[in-house]
């Protein structure tokens, strides 16, 4: 192991830390910021999912990047992402979409079954997971949304956000140890698929245009088929029955959903059973969120998985590869009669209704977009959509 970047890792301020650490959530991002300490560049950061749930697995690979005295982390595009059944030989290569490898829409995993996953860089470097058993999961008895008109404080608002509570029920097997993990995917119907600023919508993609003579600078395109957009878990949820081994859990907070908008939605709950190594690595990635006030306080152990360079075991790799199937629950949350301020800012909408003939912009005229899919986005209706 390379003492250095051991190091440099566990000298990182607790709240960079969390920067680093929210790479690795099922829905994340990274803001660039000023670095504060002797920051590596090089890290690979890699986090992969496979799921029993269809269109829901993923992964995703960055490197750490210092330019211009910012640091950050840089999506590596061109990769071959594989994920491969240690039992069967079944192999399944990942599609590069929108800085994430994504399955298959019809992949999914099997309770019983063992996968593991293989990184190929495009520099040749080979990243491996050890195999990953898919646990039998435990049924979801009883789910509710519940709207509440303070869910969180957000620091960059300086106020408390409303939003959604996820609140589950379920009965614990009594034999053996359970490790749960909570996700949920959104969907919100779109009422446009693209918005071109200061442009307009040709061959796939928005080309600069001169629109400084409209009051709206912009133009939206509505959609060739119906389109949901998709959101993603933002936290860490977690339990294990150490203390309720056997025992019915009622009422047990799993997630937040911020307003964002009022558009009516499906919420589908996802309950995952883990292994307990899986359940350790993001009872790690919880502490690092959770405890990122605690300035103090010293950082936790560092995020490593169950990932390595098969050419160089000296390697520092960051992320993990989990396999697991979950239990799903979706209910669809009717928000008309929210009032209160959305976090979205809404701009008023600015349906392109260009003329076919004698058109002052360039042919051909275009009104509609393709939904494409991708992990945030998908044309097929969500279950329980009405």
């Amino acid at each position: 192991m390379k003492l250095k970047r051991i190091f440099v890792f566990f000298t990182i301020k607790p709240k960079r830390l969390v920067l680093l650490a929210t790479v690795l959530l099922l829905n994340s991002c990274i803001d660039p910021v000023t670095p504060e300490y002797d920051y590596e560049d090089g890290l690979i950061f890699i986090e992969g999912f496979a799921s029993s749930n269809a269109g829901a697995s993923f992964v995703t690979i960055n490197e750490s990047i210092t330019e211009f005295g910012i640091r950050g982390l840089n999506f590596i595009q061109g990769a071959s992402v594989v994920v491969e059944n240690v039992d069967n030989g079944q192999s399944i290569n990942f599609i590069e979409i929108a800085n994430t490898y994504v399955s298959p829409q019809e992949f999914m995993v099997v309770p019983g079954e063992r996968w593991k996953l293989t990184v190929i860089l495009p520099d040749g470097r080979v990243y491996e997971s050890e195999p990953e058993p898919v646990l039998e999961p435990v049924p979801i008895e009883d789910v509710s949304i519940d709207y509440v008109k303070e869910l969180e404080y957000r620091e960059g608002l300086d106020k408390f956000i409303p939003g959604h509570k996820i609140i589950v029920s379920f009965d614990d097997p009594g034999e053996g140890e359970n490790n749960y993990y909570w996700s949920y995917r959104s969907f919100e119907n779109l009422n446009y698929c693209i918005r071109c600023y200061e442009g307009i919508y040709r061959n796939g993609k928005c080309i600069p245009y001169d629109l400084s003579n409209r009051q709206l600078r912009y133009f939206d395109y509505l959609c060739e088929t119906e389109c949901w957009r998709i959101r993603y878990s933002e936290e860490v949820n977690i339990f294990d029955d150490q203390f309720t081994n056997g025992k019915t859990i009622s009422g047990l907070e799993v997630g937040k959903i911020p307003l964002y908008t009022n558009e009516e939605m499906v919420i589908e709950v996802q309950q995952f059973s883990l292994t307990p190594a899986a359940y350790k690595y993001y009872k790690v990635l919880k502490d690092i969120v959770d405890n990122s006030s605690g300035f103090n306080a010293p950082p936790p152990a560092a995020l490593i998985g169950n990932l390595y360079n098969v050419n160089d075991a000296d390697e520092f790799v960051l992320g993990r590869f989990t396999a697991a199937a979950s239990s799903v629950a979706n209910v669809f949350v009717e928000r008309v009669y929210i009032d209160d301020p959305v976090l979205e800012g809404l701009q008023p909408p600015n349906i392109s209704l260009e003329p076919t003939m004698n058109s002052p912009y360039p042919p051909p005229p275009t009104q509609l977009a393709p939904c494409e899919e991708s992990r945030y986005r998908t044309a097929i209706e969500p279950a329980g959509w009405q």
